[in-house]
């Protein structure tokens, strides 16, 4: 099978491009010319010099990292070709990767590592080529993933400001797959392998990607045997739990460990864990007291009525939260990373905290509300965190203006 992935920052390199990897796979790494500055926190690799690395690696390959205990463990990534695209030439990349490809008669996987709906033009563009070819018999099944968790590749079809990119043919042949991806990406930098520089990511050793079992995934979940992905019915579910269960109590966590540390931006979240037997217990409260919430939530919605028959809520729950509290335990994150997006208003960001409340909001305020309704009294240690939140704001206190 062709995998063609559409950027080349951290998740993408991190995650995505070494998960799909079989041992008959393609895989081909696209990324703008010109890279915009990364809204969830700077790399220190500068983009330019990250794409000639890619682009120039004799070997097609870069590196891979993450730390066990004492010691840090790497491999290697290896990839078929690395292309750069302008907004004008993405059909020419895609015809130049398809003439390259000897697997693409057997299906194309396409992804992508973009937050923004408005900036799926280019591979809209991309999938156009493909699904006019595979209209004449010249490729395979063509599947898009979104890979970010705030965008599925569903909702990209159904954007009202890209129906005039997405075609008919592209209609009948692309088939949507819903995706759910999962680790922690801490950096990018220069190194070497052998007698050549090449990129070095570096993750936590945790990660997980999930995509949907339905009769039309069948096939790719056939393509992909071998690979680190992982199939269920159960993505968009999985998804919101995610979001409540861990990104809810990172966020909450972080907030508490930033006020306590008089705005360290450069603290260790699980250096600050470790320091106290009282920082670990709150987080454990913290972790006990969202899964209560999403417990009842989970129990009451419809919604989650195949869930809870297929899987026990508070088992899965309580096994979530032992992982979830072992990856923070492990994982050197800054704060600079964990809450980029706290970030004090500028006159070219008048509302950063505005769209920062509102996220922090959709990851806690359903698990907080339910747990509250259901105990007849808030959570302590989740709403230590939100005054934490309050008194952040009101001292003027964020991640680039500590």
């Amino acid at each position: 099978m062709l995998h063609i992935h559409f950027g080349a920052g951290r998740l993408g390199l991190g995650l995505i491009v070494p998960f799909f990897r079989t041992s008959c796979s393609e895989t081909f790494i696209l990324n703008r010319a010109v890279s915009s500055a990364n809204p969830t926190g700077s790399t220190a690799l500068e983009p330019r010099r990250r794409n000639d690395l890619l682009a120039g690696n004799p070997d097609r390959m870069y590196i891979v990292q993450h730390r066990v205990e004492e010691s840090v463990q790497r491999h290697a990534v290896r990839y078929d070709g690395f292309y750069e695209y302008a907004e004008d030439d993405i059909e020419g990349v895609i015809r130049s990767v398809l003439t390259r490809s000897r697997q693409h008669l057997k299906g194309i996987l396409v992804t992508a590592s973009v937050i923004v709906a408005a900036n799926y033009r280019p591979v809209l563009r991309a999938l156009r080529v493909m699904a006019e070819m595979r209209s004449l018999g010249a490729t395979g099944a063509i599947f898009l993933v979104a890979c970010e968790n705030t965008l599925s590749a569903p909702e990209i079809f159904l954007d009202p400001e890209l129906q005039d990119t997405i075609s008919d043919e592209m209609r009948r042949h692309v088939t949507c797959v819903h995706g759910l991806v999962d680790r922690v990406c801490m950096g990018l930098e220069e190194g070497r392998e052998g007698s050549h520089s090449t990129v070095v990511v570096s993750t936590e050793e945790y990660g997980s990607l999930k995509l949907e079992l339905r009769p039309e995934t069948e096939g790719l979940a056939q393509e992909l045997k071998g690979s680190h992905v992982e199939f269920t019915r159960y993505v968009a579910v999985e998804k919101q739990l995610k979001s409540w269960l861990l990104n809810g109590s990172h966020w909450l966590l972080a907030l508490e460990a930033f006020e306590e540390s008089h705005g360290d931006r450069e603290l260790r979240l699980n250096q600050f864990l470790k320091e106290k037997p009282e920082r670990l217990q709150f987080a454990k409260a913290v972790l006990a007291e969202m899964s209560e919430g999403i417990a009842v939530i989970l129990r009451r919605e419809p919604e989650y009525a195949h869930f809870v028959r297929d899987v026990d809520p508070e088992e899965y729950l309580r096994g979530s939260a032992e992982a979830i509290l072992k990856r923070f335990l492990s994982s050197d994150d800054p704060m600079s990373r964990i809450l980029a997006r706290f970030q004090a208003p500028t006159p070219e960001m008048p509302t950063s905290i505005q769209a920062f409340t509102k996220r922090f909001a959709d990851r806690v305020e359903d698990p907080i509300t339910a747990y509250s309704e259901y105990k007849g009294a808030p959570p302590q240690a989740a709403m230590r965190s939100v005054n934490s939140l309050v008194r952040l704001i009101a001292s003027g206190t964020y991640i680039n203006a500590a």
